[in-house]
């Protein structure tokens, strides 16, 4: 397992909630200098269009920090024409305009050095029932990333799923759901971005839907954070669910994980470098955790469902 730690750029500008903002805007530039004196931070996840409008200058600031690009995040829902879904409506110009947007995002991702795109198509659900044909809404998200993924076969086009927001329910709210959606578009360059805190709030096993891309050969890539399982509150990872982190991490350390893992953390009523230091950190301290747990005594157990043996184990290996 070899992991290296990023932050999405926009938790370092001004952060909004219903109710009050947080925090003062930031150009990208000062948002990648902000991630920059973050301890440990190698990379960022970086939104376009919006932060990549002088694509030149952010080169050189990225190369000025050395810091490297995790992924292009591929904003398909934040046009005003977009609220009601851009990937599953039926307007074909709308649908054009999704996909000219992942097709641009991918060719920024090439020049940035990034590997992927990541694409959370929040917009894309409903919020009353018969309000959508469900059937025709997911051919027309088929269609639109097949076509996406199409425009270029040395970027990975990665989905990103929720339960909700913005929509009350999103199409794309599981990780099974979603490694369907990818089965169906059958494209060699897709993933799926696995989200620690959506996971969570639609009631799944972390390292379960981790397991499940796995053995469906589909590439994941990671998101941290936590929360109270009932929303998504983006808070800094394993307050809440340390034990679930840890089985994560365990998960990505059997299957050799060797890539980027995200921050998804928002500081709203915190100094956000100290609260990303203390993501990273809290993550660096429970990777040496599972790096010296013994995998196979453990798996062993596992196997032959030595439940409370492992239980006890578990908490003098780790509680100590």
């Amino acid at each position: 397992m070899e992991i290296k730690q990023a932050i999405i750029t926009g938790f370092m500008g001004k952060l909004k909630d219903r109710f009050s903002e947080y925090h003062e805007s930031k150009t990208p530039v000062e948002k990648i200098a902000a991630v920059a004196k973050v301890k440990g931070a190698k990379g960022v996840e970086i939104v376009y269009p919006y932060e990549l409008q002088d694509l030149d200058r952010i080169k050189k600031t990225l190369k000025r920090y050395r810091l490297g690009v995790a992924a292009v995040n591929v904003n398909i829902k934040g046009e005003p024409e977009f609220v009601k879904g851009s990937s599953s409506v039926n307007s074909k110009k709308l649908r054009d305009k999704a996909i000219q947007f992942i097709c641009e995002g991918m060719d920024v991702a090439a020049k940035l050095g990034a590997d992927k795109v990541t694409c959370c198509p929040l917009s894309d659900g409903y919020d009353y029932l018969f309000q959508v044909d469900y059937q025709q809404a997911w051919r027309n998200m088929v269609s639109t990333f097949k076509e996406a993924a199409r425009h270029r076969k040395d970027i990975f086009l990665f989905l990103e799923y929720k339960g909700s927001e913005t929509r009350v329910n999103c199409y794309l709210d599981t990780a099974a759901k979603t490694l369907c959606m990818i089965r169906d578009i059958n494209e060699p360059n897709l993933g799926i971005t696995i989200d620690v805190g959506h996971s969570l709030m639609v009631g799944e096993t972390v390292a379960e839907s981790l397991c499940l891309a796995q053995s469906s050969g589909i590439p994941y890539y990671i998101h941290i954070n936590d929360n109270n399982k009932k929303w998504d509150w983006d808070l800094i990872p394993a307050t809440r669910n340390l034990w679930d982190y840890l089985e994560m991490l365990f998960y990505l350390k059997k299957f050799n994980y060797r890539g980027w893992v995200t921050s998804d953390m928002s500081p709203v009523r915190l100094d956000p470098i100290a609260a990303f230091e203390r993501t990273i950190d809290t993550t660096e301290k429970m990777i040496k955790i599972v790096k010296r747990l013994d995998s196979k005594k453990l798996e062993s157990m596992i196997r032959e469902e030595r439940t409370i043996e492992t239980l006890t184990w578990l908490e003098e290996q780790v509680l100590r």
